[in-house]
């Protein structure tokens, strides 16, 4: 299949291939690429939120490299449900690819004809156009005859995908769980589930979130009676901050705000978009007598209010170290405020989430968390309905994906324990290809999947050396060394060394490296511009530079131990000889 370019595996023409392009060992991200007879059908295309260690990163995007480079194969993009994990880089891929189609659920539809990354479409990330799909209606899509079926999620009209291909079916369940009450009363399709597996299924990508999660995952409406009672039981007002597409859970605040007689404030883009959406789809239903606006806050009586917010890209704890630290443009909370965090906890975030609620605590707000309180439930399924899906689905071949390491390896685990055997089970990595050719599956190579990191105000590629730089920054502090040169090279000028960090500044080490730093740049200046005494030597500046900031990174961790961020400024002095 010479032309996808692949980067070195050989893909077979009459083979199926999958790759995962993001979602694997990560939460979110997700996007999947399936090749036959060299068309590519591209499922999800989620953003990820970043850990704590990337500063000035704001968001996790898939790499496109692979399908810019085949992107005249591309047929379309299958979306599978709106949270951001699954169709949040949508834009950002229209603004790389040429994408001839893009279909999905109706809420999908009604929510992404609102979205452009961001929030600012003046940049050139389009607003998409999403055809509206028919559950249980089959789509011819180049050699993939792709079929939607309902299942149960935190979110209105989320499916998972039945794909068949000459290679045999895939079922992609996308995020799930089985909910025996959800809040729209939509049932899983089991049975369209049933009848698929019955049928003959080739290979099985399966949620694998909650894969270290024993027995079965509460229903949505698990949370009505806890969240109830925290606001029915608040004096003053109520801040219930939630992930920013959770439409059902949504529902369930929007009738208890009627029941206690409070206004709902919704704040953030992404909860207004998907507030807007679910109204217009039918998806959220309430008397508008109870909607309030952030202008008319100061107006309302503190028992009479209910905020219900999100953060930039639906991110629950963005917003809520703003809230702690008083940096959200649209409100501030005051002593006597209820704060509840309807929303999962991820465990790079504890030590954040402890220090936002110490803050919390300073300002006299009540704080209301965790499954203890009973106001959160998790929208993945639990080992019993891994379990359950597999025996329904029973297939040939099983890939765990969307989660963790530990989720995929786990889950992984679980198909055999199932009785899956090992060579049929492929707990695959980010840019993995697996080709299944004649029903034999193998891994035959990789392409290019490393995220892209994503800043709101510098634009999408933040290099990894600028975000190691800010590390540093942040640890290390900041080394300026100023020169100034003539023409050939000659020092007239300096060093002037100027220093940014609190850890060596006025330290004793600090004063007797200063000298012998000083001496070293002279060297360094003096060895890259031997000639420089002579006119019109002439010298290699960026030589120059190079030089100069190596033997400061050397002296300085020689003599300091200390590993700062050298900054390096030449300036050249011409003279021009008078006429």
């Amino acid at each position: 299949m010479a032309h996808i370019v692949t980067g070195g595996a050989d893909l077979k023409y009459d083979s199926l291939a999958v790759v995962p392009l993001g979602g694997q060992s990560e939460h979110g991200q997700v996007l999947w690429a399936l090749i036959y007879a060299g068309e590519i059908l591209l499922i999800d295309a989620g953003a990820a939120y970043p850990t704590s260690d990337l500063p000035g990163v704001d968001l996790l995007l898939p790499n496109t490299n692979f399908l810019e480079a085949n992107q005249d194969r591309i047929l379309a993009l299958v979306l599978t449900n709106a949270h951001e994990e699954h169709c949040g880089a949508v834009s950002y891929l229209l603004h790389h690819l040429m994408i001839p189609r893009i279909m999905g659920p109706r809420f999908v539809a009604a929510f992404l004809a609102q979205c452009a990354i961001g929030g600012q479409p003046d940049k050139g990330f389009a607003c998409p156009t999403v055809d509206t799909i028919e559950l249980r209606q089959t789509y011819k899509i180049g050699p993939f005859d792709v079929e939607w079926i309902q299942m149960n999620d935190a979110i209105a009209d989320a499916c998972a995908l039945r794909i068949g291909t000459p290679e045999g079916t895939i079922v992609y369940t996308s995020s799930f769980k089985f909910d025996q009450t959800p809040v729209d009363g939509r049932l899983a399709d089991i049975c369209r589930l049933a009848q698929t597996g019955d049928s003959g299924v080739q290979l099985l990508i399966s949620d694998s979130s909650g894969a270290e999660v024993p027995g079965y995952t509460p229903s949505e409406r698990a949370v009505e009676e806890g969240l109830y009672r925290s606001i029915r039981r608040a004096i003053g007002r109520v801040i219930v901050v939630l992930p920013g597409t959770n439409t059902h859970r949504l529902q369930i605040i929007f009738d208890i705000a009627k029941k206690t007689g409070r206004k709902v404030v919704v704040i953030g883009e992404t909860l207004i978009r998907t507030t807007l959406s679910a109204a217009i789809t039918g998806n959220l239903i309430y008397d508008r007598a109870i909607e309030a606006s952030v202008e008319t806050l100061p107006t309302l009586h503190a028992s009479e209010v209910l905020v219900v917010a999100t953060g930039l890209e639906g991110d629950p704890m963005d917003v809520l170290g703003e809230l702690a630290y008083g940096r959200n443009k649209d409100m501030q909370v005051i002593a006597g405020d209820t704060v509840v965090y309807s929303a999962e906890i991820y465990p790079g975030r504890l030590r954040l989430m402890a220090m936002i609620l110490d803050q919390f605590l300073s300002l006299r707000v009540r704080t209301i968390y965790g499954p203890r309180a009973n106001v959160h439930v998790s929208k993945h399924a639990s080992r019993e309905e891994l379990k359950l899906m597999l025996s329904i689905i029973n297939p040939r071949l099983f890939i765990p994906s969307l989660g963790e390491g530990r989720h995929i390896m786990h889950h992984a685990q679980l198909a055999g324990e199932w009785g899956m055997p090992p060579d049929t089970v492929f707990p695959l990595k980010n840019g993995e290809i697996l080709q299944i050719d004649n029903g034999i599956g193998a891994v035959i190579g990789s392409i290019e999947a490393s995220a892209v990191l994503f800043n709101r105000d510098q634009g999408e590629r933040v290099t990894t050396f600028s975000v190691n730089e800010r590390r540093n920054l942040s640890t290390e502090g900041i080394v300026s060394i100023g020169l100034v040169v003539d023409s050939a090279g000659k020092l007239i000028s300096g060093p002037v060394i100027e220093v940014g960090a609190s850890g060596f500044l006025l330290s004793s080490e600090w004063q007797d490296c200063r000298p012998a730093l000083h001496k070293a740049i002279v060297d360094a200046v003096e060895r890259v511009c031997p000639g420089g005494d002579s006119e019109g030597g002439g010298y290699d500046f960026a030589a120059l530079r190079a030089a100069v900031r190596e033997i400061s990174i050397k002296t300085l961790r020689s003599k300091l131990q200390a590993k700062p961020t050298v900054q390096v400024i030449i300036d050249e002095l011409v003279t021009t000889p008078l006429q």
